[in-house]
């Protein structure tokens, strides 16, 4: 045995006596390094082999140069029996059932590793929300968070003789303070809880905002039952963390507050497409409505369509409805006192007093209903949106109808380039994602978005002119026309901070003090701020 052979012996040896890993890729290696040196004593035996043939080829040699000269020689001896295998060939054997062995405990623990990963649910954290989910994707539950907090000051006149909002207050407030959860189960369902910490004009006790569970297994359409917004326009279905100003326009709002807005208990059956939107829903009564007899019974309906889609360009359109074919009953029997009405606060919440000024009063009714035309465009970096309402009360005493009407127009840009996308499970649009995050070591700076808008709401109807009495069947509820304009700041994509003007002018005849028939509204100006956090 030569000198190598004895290296190449001594270096299998020490490999197969180190202990084995548990991992992958120590087995791995082990056997590469085997390999190479069974390889390299293979070369050694086939050396030895071919010099060994090359010996017993001389005595043939001999013999016969030997009869050639005719001379005689002694004949060589026979050839020996096979040698047993050499100890070079007896480790060599060893060492390939060790190959063997480790082959066949990596493939054990490659399938044991396959197995385990396919049984373990996955984490994420897309766009900062901790979800986790069942490795064949039929079960998921993810944690949801939105956290907004308004500080505005109203600048005002003197206004003390005024009956409505003399003066509003200034200072903040947690506008929404949402936690929830939300998921699927069972591949074809999903489901939402989201409670509400927060509140409008002033922070109250937590309530239900949403819970629901709908059946997707019939897609693209969905069936939904529980508490929540049913779809009624663009404005309504746009999520309160994508909207351009603090608030919906007042038109908008009004509209939606009739049967539909968060809370509400309804049951709908909706389909969304890439370019399509529709929802049909029943709904009753909020679940922090007071309590009533009967709830209210209405229908609330939605089609929209994305009319031209391209890389640059969006263009939507939506119809939305409500129809209350029967309104609460405060009590039983014939003394019941069903009432509707139409009302939106200035498109700022902060005001502890809860004032709405444009307000129809409440009204005895037979039946409410409003409709809604909407349409929205993004191109590029701009963005425009806008939409008017009409509303309707049938008078239960007179058998008579008030009609109102509202509209709103709004615009954006977005100064660093980004563009607000479409949401085809709304039917609506969302917040630019920033290109490049804000950062203080030399990064981006986020997403900067100016935006203006101008609403108008009138809750008049016959409603007659100043020092005239109110004529037979006309009805004075104000009309409300305010101008925003805004800046709007996302420095990653949960963050959001919202810088807002309001110009408003509220015009109303009424009584003031012993005068009647006067103008009782007023015009004033706010700012607010509102810092936001969601995901």
């Amino acid at each position: 045995m030569t000198y190598r052979t004895t290296l190449l012996l001594t270096a299998a040896i020490a490999a197969l006596t180190v202990p084995a890993l548990a991992d992958t890729p120590s087995i791995e290696a082990r056997l590469d390094a085997m390999q190479k040196m069974i390889e390299a004593q293979q070369a050694e035996i086939a050396a030895q082999k071919a010099e060994i043939a090359a010996l017993k080829k001389t005595p043939a040699a001999k013999k016969t140069k030997a009869a050639s000269t005719g001379t005689s020689a002694a004949l060589p001896p026979p050839e020996p029996p096979p040698a047993a295998p050499s100890h070079l060939e007896t480790k060599l054997a060893d060492q390939q059932a060790q190959i063997d062995a480790l082959t066949q405990q990596l493939e054990v623990d490659e399938n044991a590793a396959r197995l385990a990963k396919q049984d373990a649910p996955s984490w994420s954290l897309a766009g900062g929300r901790p979800t986790i989910t069942s490795p064949d994707g039929r079960f998921s539950f993810a944690l949801r968070t939105t956290v907004q907090y308004d500080q505005a000051y109203y600048s005002q006149g003197h206004n003390a003789g005024l009956a409505t909002g003399p003066d509003l207050s200034s200072g903040g407030n947690f506008r929404r303070a949402y936690l929830g959860v939300q998921g699927k189960l069972f591949g074809d369902w999903s489901y939402y809880f989201n409670y509400d910490f927060g509140g409008q004009n002033t922070e109250g006790p937590g309530h239900v905002q949403q819970v629901w569970l709908q059946y997707d297994g019939l897609g693209p359409f969905a069936i939904r039952i529980g508490a929540f917004s049913p779809s009624n326009g663009i404005d309504d279905a746009t999520a309160v963390t994508d909207s351009l100003f603090l608030e919906r326009a007042a038109a908008a709002d009004a509209a939606r507050s009739l049967a539909g807005a968060d809370g509400r208990n309804a049951v709908a059956v909706t389909y969304s497409s890439d370019r399509y939107f529709a929802s049909l829903a029943y709904t009753g009564n909020k679940i922090q409505d007071s309590g009533a007899f009967d709830e209210q019974q209405a229908a609330v309906g939605r089609a929209s369509a994305l009319v031209y889609k391209s890389d640059a360009l969006n263009l939507l359109v939506s119809l939305a409805g409500t129809y209350v074919f029967k309104p609460a009953d405060n009590a039983a029997g014939t003394a019941n006192t069903s009432t509707v009405s139409f009302s939106a606060p200035p498109e700022l919440t902060v005001d502890n007093t809860a004032t709405k000024f444009a307000n129809s009063g409440a009204v005895a009714a037979d039946h409410a209903w409003q409709w809604g035309l909407e349409a929205a465009g993004s191109y590029k970096s701009l963005y425009a949106q806008g939409g008017y309402f009409r509303y309707g009360i049938d008078q239960r005493t007179s058998k008579s109808a008030y009609g109102f009407d509202g509209w709103y127009t709004q615009a954006s840009w977005i100064l660093t380039g980004e563009g607000r996308a479409y949401v085809p499970a709304t039917g609506a649009f969302a917040n630019p994602k920033p290109r490049i995050p804000f950062s203080v070591d030399g990064g981006g700076w986020g997403a900067w978005e100016i935006a203006a808008r101008y609403s108008d709401l009138d809750f008049n109807d016959n409603a007659g002119t100043f020092g005239s009495a109110l004529p037979a069947g006309g009805l004075r509820g104000g009309d409300q026309r305010i101008w925003t304009g805004g800046i709007n700041w996302y420095p990653v994509s949960a963050v959001k901070f919202a810088l807002q003007y309001q110009a408003i002018d509220f015009s109303k005849i009424g009584t003031k003090g012993t005068v009647t028939n006067t103008q009782i509204g007023q015009k004033l100006s706010s700012f607010a701020l509102r810092t936001q956090v969601s995901f």
